[in-house]
Formats: C-alpha cells, sequence, structure tokens
C-alpha cells in the first residue's frame, strides 16, 4: 500500500468512526475523536472543545434517529504550515502531521426513535476537516466546517 492510500484509508476510518458514534449515540466515543481543543463550525453555529461538540448533541429534547453516509473522500497534507510538519512512520516513510480531508455527507434523520416509517434527508453537506495527528499516534479532527448545500429544515433536530 503506497502512503498516500495508507493516509486516506486512515481519514475514512476516523469521518467512519464519527458517524457510527453520533448515529449509535455513543457520544464519549464521538468526542474522543476530536482534539481537546477542536473548532467545530456548522451554520451559524461555532464550539471550541470536545466538552461542547459533545454537550451539542445532549442537547436535543427529543430521541433522533440519524444515519450519516459520505462520499468523495479527498485528503491532502497541509503544506507550509509549521504545525503540518511530518512525522515518521514505522516503515521510515513520512507522514504529514496535519491534513485537510474534503467530503460530502448525506443525513438521513427524524426526530423520532427506529424504526421510522418516514425516510428522508435532512442535509447534503460539504465537510471541510483538518485533522491532526496527536501524540498518542492517532487521528483526530482539530476542525470541522460544515457546509450545508441542501436541507429540510423540518427534520432538523428539536433543542431546548
Amino acid at each position: 500500500m503506497t502512503a498516500a492510500a495508507r493516509l486516506r484509508a486512515e481519514i475514512d476510518a476516523v469521518l467512519a468512526d464519527w458517524a457510527y458514534h453520533l448515529d449509535h449515540g455513543q457520544l464519549d466515543e464521538l468526542a474522543e475523536l476530536f482534539t481537546e481543543d477542536a473548532l467545530f463550525v456548522t451554520g451559524g453555529l461555532e464550539l471550541r472543545g470536545r466538552v461542547k461538540i459533545k454537550n451539542r448533541y445532549l442537547e436535543r429534547t427529543v430521541v433522533r434517529s440519524t444515519r450519516h453516509i459520505y462520499s468523495g473522500l479527498r485528503v491532502s497534507p497541509i503544506g507550509g504550515d509549521p504545525e503540518a510538519a511530518v512525522a515518521a512512520v514505522e516503515d521510515g516513510t513520512a507522514r504529514p502531521i496535519r491534513v485537510r480531508a474534503r467530503s460530502t455527507w448525506v443525513n438521513y434523520a427524524a426526530n423520532a426513535a427506529p424504526p421510522v416509517d418516514d425516510v428522508g434527508v435532512y442535509v447534503v453537506a460539504d465537510f471541510d476537516d483538518v485533522l491532526t495527528w496527536c501524540a498518542d499516534e492517532r487521528w483526530r479532527i482539530s476542525e470541522r466546517r460544515i457546509i450545508p448545500v441542501f436541507r429540510d429544515l423540518a427534520r432538523a433536530p428539536i433543542t431546548g
């Protein structure tokens, strides 16, 4: 496997974990996918840090069923950034410290417990992520910007 293919697979795994943990209500595991000081931006909402990101999902006042699907993943090392130095991989190849990952997501959602008879898309959005290789040798999301392309506000989460 080439270094580029390995990098893409590693980032793909983080994104898949985010979708799985969110869709299955595993918010502690979801929060661990972010750096301690991560920036999360969606619409007009800007959150900083794992605790605030996790709390965003805890604020929902009704049961919510979701499934997140994504495609079109593009991963590129961030160059020219002093924080984007290179780390060594076991086989001696270089690993960027920070990468940009862009993807397109579809979120099926309903404010009801499963099984839900009415299937609909809440949002189709572009995700612009920055992931950082951390000291514990894991990729974590250090910045996430969600840019809606299409949405059905009737399917939006209900918060208190």
